[in-house]
């Protein structure tokens, strides 16, 4: 790993709140008499919910934010949830001797989103607006965290969405990385930038080297290539498994052509075949992952299947089962 110590934000880096809290805001400013579009207030909320009431309601911002505190905490955890990847991106730091701290300027109610998900296992510590430093880009609770667990700057590094994140983490020394997949904060200052978590992953934790990726991994690699392309209509939609199996047998033909045509010495030895076998093959298991989020079967669930199955089979006697079968 480039780092050992991630320092996280939690709105909009680690859980995507924003549509909750951008809900929450135009609540309270239709509270006080003024009517905004979400589309006016995504671009104020992403520097702070305070800017976005004081732009959109100045004469009424005491009112406003009140009535904000007021609306925050309305809805469930149902919209508060982790962006795709964050599990395993955080689960892959500590698998990598990493360790994982929390800093939010939100209350406790986000350590108790983390709690709500599982996600609170992977991190050694917290901090948030209850703890009572000074808020960002101030370094007092960075600073904290590495005195509290003996920490050098250059193991370091702060994760967040917007350019106070990353600025408290260059007061502390530490090095940064943007979650910007909005394309916020083009002209921030960051040592790292990434529109995905799994980005991220390969270049903080892996670097570059996916060497052995687990089936969580693959399956949040592909999630992450749905997002990017809404329009193909793969992730959680049922009604196109039929098309994406099709899809990966087409491959899987891709295949059967490449071994058809080509000796088994030549497919054994490196070179431009076995490379065409080995991308086929990466053709059929990315469709394949395609078809396990289109059913949202998790790796768990298949996993558990799959040694369930396995260990009948280890346990089976084909030579008697196909004589009784075939009497012979």
């Amino acid at each position: 790993m480039k780092f050992t110590e991630f320092f996280w934000d939690f709105d909009g880096t680690l859980f995507d709140t924003y549509p909750r809290v951008n809900r929450a805001i135009q609540k309270a400013l239709k509270d006080v008499g003024v009517t905004a579009s979400i589309a006016e207030i995504v671009p104020l909320s992403k520097v702070n919910i305070g800017h976005a009431l004081q732009t959109l309601a100045s004469d009424q911002y005491p009112q406003a934010k009140q009535q904000y505190d007021l609306h925050a905490e309305e809805e469930g955890y149902d919209t508060m949830r982790p962006y795709p990847g964050a599990e395993r991106l955080l689960q892959s730091i500590c698998a990598h001797g990493g360790r994982n701290y929390l800093y939010t300027i939100r209350g406790r109610t986000a350590v108790a989103a983390l709690h709500h998900y599982g996600l609170d296992r992977y991190f050694t510590d917290f901090v948030s607006k209850e703890d009572g430093f000074p808020r960002k880009p101030a370094p007092d609770a960075l600073l904290y965290l590495m005195e509290k667990h003996h920490l050098t700057a250059k193991d370091c590094v702060m994760v967040g969405d917007r350019d106070i994140d990353l600025g408290s983490g260059v007061n502390a020394g530490m090095a940064t990385a943007l979650f910007d997949p909005g394309h916020y904060y083009d002209s921030c200052r960051a040592d790292y930038r990434c529109e995905t978590l799994a980005a991220l992953m390969y270049d903080l934790v892996w670097e570059g080297k996916a060497e052995d990726l687990s089936m969580a991994d693959m399956l949040t690699l592909q999630r992450t290539l749905q997002a990017l392309h809404p329009n193909w209509g793969a992730a959680d939609n049922p009604e196109k498994g039929f098309k994406w199996l099709l899809w990966m047998l087409g491959e899987a033909g891709e295949v059967i052509d490449v071994v058809k045509k080509n000796s088994p010495d030549r497919l054994m030895q490196p070179g431009f075949v076995r490379q065409c076998l080995v991308e086929e093959l990466t053709d059929v298991a990315m469709y394949f992952n395609d078809v396990l989020n289109v059913y949202s079967i998790t790796p768990e669930e298949f996993s558990q299947a799959y040694f369930d199955k396995m260990q009948r089979n280890l346990h089976r006697d084909y030579t008697a089962e196909h004589k009784e079968k075939y009497g012979k």
